[in-house]
């Protein structure tokens, strides 16, 4: 099949998707189309890639993430559109180019796409990500340096900002949310907690707050998805803060992120490093740990992030937040292990510290699980088959 890979931002997975394609057989042409206006709706988009389309003539257009531009253009010309989607949630403007039937678009969340078809949305599909074991097998570990690290942001929260808006109930409303949140792991409570009811008030409160101001401080069409990512990411904010702090007051504990100098006077006890490069500096990053953290965007609502398929696919041993399909694709305990509070993180990092057996065994197992199922090629292989079979 002649693939047009196009390239709409930068991301992780691109050059992998773009090798494992062409070993698969089949003939990719790749193209970058990165302009100035937003990419969830520049129509320039939707004529470069028709452009392209026409000039290779490509039986299959392919993204990362998904870019309604494309499904529009692939729509026009009637040709497949797949998109595999490494982030969650979606961050889309509207639903409204997501049921082409030319579509066929791949979210690791299975809970967020179920989302997506109970609104109707019958051309989003459930794929979990993968790993290439392949190319990080040719990083060598030089043994374990590091006793336990986190490779990752910290997140900023726009919720301290929001919450200054708000009356006195619905800030503590939305505080208790949070809270509410924080104490429960692999459930996204904040889907029941929040509803039109707050929204409708909260834009109330923001229009009041501008008012008083005298010009616009706060967005008055906040939306339920954006007032839930500014809650999960606060969230985790301060799981990893507090995680981390905790670790670092015990073991030897290593950070490598892009940390603000605010933050630093936060992180007390541990060893910050610049963010590792994921091409060059993660995988080693990951070999050298004896134990690599996962405490998971809360808003992910059950997926397997990518964080977790790289540190098992370079075989390193992954201690992480309880996640949903973590637990139904990996044995606890025997392929990665599972934590449900910061305690409960704390202890179990003790424990595998002081049996290096039984970790190493644990990440082995849990590299051969990925290893051989969790491949680029089998996922690649099952969303073009689906094209076959439209």
């Amino acid at each position: 099949m002649k693939i047009l890979l196009a390239e709409i931002f930068a991301s992780y997975t691109q050059k992998t998707i773009g090798e494992k394609l062409k070993k698969l057989g089949h003939e990719v042409i790749e193209k970058k189309y990165y302009t100035p206006e937003d990419n969830y709706k520049d129509e320039r988009i939707v004529d470069m890639i028709k452009a392209d389309i026409k000039s290779v003539g490509a039986e299959c257009v392919f993204t990362v993430n998904i870019w309604p531009p494309v499904a529009r253009a692939c729509n026009m010309l009637r040709v497949p559109y797949v998109a595999w989607s490494y982030d969650s949630p979606q961050n889309l403007p509207s639903d409204e180019d997501l049921n082409y039937d030319t579509n066929f678009l791949y979210i690791f969340d299975r809970i967020e796409a179920e989302m997506y078809n109970e609104r109707g949305i019958e051309r989003v599909f459930h794929m979990p990500l993968a790993a290439d074991t392949e190319r990080w097998d040719k990083f060598s570990s030089n043994g374990n340096i590091y006793d336990i690290s986190f490779l990752g942001s910290l997140y900023e929260s726009t919720l301290p900002g929001l919450i200054s808006g708000m009356s006195e109930y619905n800030r503590g409303y939305v505080n208790g949310a949070a809270l509410a949140q924080q104490k429960i792991y692999g459930y996204f409570v904040i889907d029941e907690i929040i509803d039109d009811g707050l929204i409708k008030s909260i834009s109330e409160d923001f229009k009041k707050a501008n008012k008083k101001a005298g010009k616009d401080i706060f967005s008055e069409n906040i939306t339920k998805k954006q007032l839930a990512y500014s809650i999960a990411s606060y969230v985790t904010y301060t799981d990893r803060l507090s995680l981390l702090r905790v670790l670092g007051s015990k073991f030897d504990m290593h950070l490598f992120s892009a940390v603000k100098e605010e933050t630093r006077p936060l992180l007390s006890g541990i060893s910050v490093h610049e963010y590792a490069d994921y091409d060059t500096k993660m995988p080693i990053v990951f070999k050298n740990s004896k134990i690599n953290l996962n405490p998971s965007l809360r808003i992910i609502r059950s997926g397997i992030s990518l964080r977790c398929l790289d540190v098992m696919g370079c075989g390193g041993f992954l201690l992480s937040s309880y996640q949903p399909e973590l637990a139904e694709n990996f044995e606890d305990g025997k392929e990665i292990v599972l934590y449900t509070s910061i305690e409960d993180a704390v202890a179990k990092a003790d424990f595998y510290l002081r049996n290096d057996e039984l970790r190493e065994s644990i990440a082995k197992a849990g590299y051969n699980k990925v290893k051989n199922e969790f491949t680029y090629e089998s996922r690649l292989e099952k969303m073009l088959e689906k094209i076959k079979g439209s």
